[in-house]
């Protein structure tokens, strides 16, 4: 079944079924790295179709356990929401052709698949319209378990436009922040309510540009926010503008969502405009420093009017050895209304982790949290909440 799929994804892409061996593209600046799946199809027919037409498949499985002074749920704390209970967190299946961004004056062509099947995750992640039966599929409530197409695009690269034009056209990731959607390119585990409560992806279309080595700006159109298709929403624009040092040491990246910014109101869904700022810097080749801030607000809340919320984020993160690294993550988090959370007040939240990968493949993130809003008590009733987690990830 494995060789059919991998025959037929070829075809498409001018290749026929015959013994001769195609004439491999170009290949990409960086060669992505193989994990077990490709490793085990190295050699093999089926392995030498993905590599000729530069198809990587791979993924991974998140398994976490938090121990909490919760009994049920850490919620507003999320992903990992479940108290004192084994989560299957991320179960991600990423299917890609890359495009060539150098070695080539030719445009090349790709697209990116990737899906939670099945995963907790999915009820944070899954965007209005696609599958979103899941969200009261029990009883109402949420299933623990789903699974959500988080990113599907097609993609275009031109790089005699400036110094290279990428277009995307499809579902992908939002543009901010520190922290993302798939776990293995997070340091720790738990995630800040900045990047809770904040969109997730966007549907539409996005085009980077490259103008020099230092600045980079990207600009999209796109159906609002954590929305798939409808009608209602009005276009909303997501851009970026991105400088970094020439000794790529530092870089600082500035961020928007530009919309209708009105909470809809018949449909009880959230137009969120935010504007985000995230400074990175590399301290000296063990020590990283990342610094985020965001701004988000809503009209015409019901009950509210406008609501309103700010994060600050840091991250420290020390490699100890190639193997092991710590990370610290101090965060404020102010909900002004509650509209996010659902309970007011100011979030202070402090994790502190460590990843530890005894063979490339296999990650271990165990971290302590501790999270306090002093106005109100979103922990099961309590001002704190104090969690123990440990996660693992398998590459493959």
């Amino acid at each position: 079944m494995l060789q059919f799929l991998c025959l037929c994804a070829a075809l498409p892409w001018g290749q026929t079924l015959s013994a001769e061996a195609p004439v491999p593209p170009p290949p990409a600046a960086t060669a992505p790295d193989r994990w077990l799946l490709l490793k085990a199809l190295q050699g093999t027919y089926p392995g030498w179709i993905l590599d000729s037409q530069r198809i990587q498949v791979n993924g991974w499985t998140e398994g976490s356990f938090t121990a909490s002074s919760a009994r049920n749920e850490q919620l507003p704390m999320g992903f990992n929401y479940r108290a004192n209970e084994f989560l299957l967190q991320q179960n991600w299946l990423r299917i890609e052709r890359s495009v060539v961004t150098s070695g080539t004056s030719e445009p090349t062509y790709g697209f990116r698949f990737d899906n939670i099947l099945p995963g907790s995750d999915y009820r944070f992640t899954l965007a209005r319209g696609v599958f979103s039966e899941q969200l009261t599929a029990r009883h109402g409530q949420p299933s623990t378990y789903g699974i959500d197409p988080i990113q599907f695009y097609g993609e275009a690269n031109f790089p005699t436009v400036a110094q290279g034009l990428d277009i995307k056209v499809g579902r992908f990731f939002a543009l901010y922040g520190v922290e993302t959607n798939d776990a293995v390119s997070n340091a720790l585990c738990s995630h800040a309510y900045t990047f809770i409560y904040d969109p997730f992806t966007h549907t539409g279309i996005l085009n980077t540009l490259k103008l020099t080595n230092s600045w980079t700006v990207q600009a999209g159109l796109v159906i609002g926010s954590d929305v798939f298709i409808d009608p209602a929403d009005e276009p909303t624009f997501v851009g970026t503008i991105k400088w970094t040092r020439s000794d790529q040491r530092a870089n600082v990246l500035a961020s928007a969502i530009a919309g209708s910014g009105r909470f809809n109101q018949a449909k009880a869904f959230h137009n969120p405009e935010v504007l985000d700022l995230v400074y990175t810097y590399k301290v000296n080749p063990l020590l990283n420093y990342s610094f985020e801030s965001l701004l988000g607000y809503t009209t015409h809340v019901t009950d509210l009017g406008t609501a309103w919320w700010f994060g600050v984020l840091n991250y420290l993160t020390y490699d100890l050895t190639p193997r092991l690294s710590a990370t610290g993550r101090l965060e404020f988090f102010d909900d002004e209304q509650g509209q996010r959370t659902r309970f007011p007040g100011l979030y202070t939240a402090f994790t502190t982790g460590l990843s530890f990968r005894p063979r490339k493949s296999i990650v271990f993130r165990p971290e302590l949290r501790y999270d306090y809003n002093g106005e109100s008590r979103p922990f099961e009733g309590r001002h704190g909440l104090f969690t123990a987690t440990t996660d693992v990830i398998l590459r493959w």
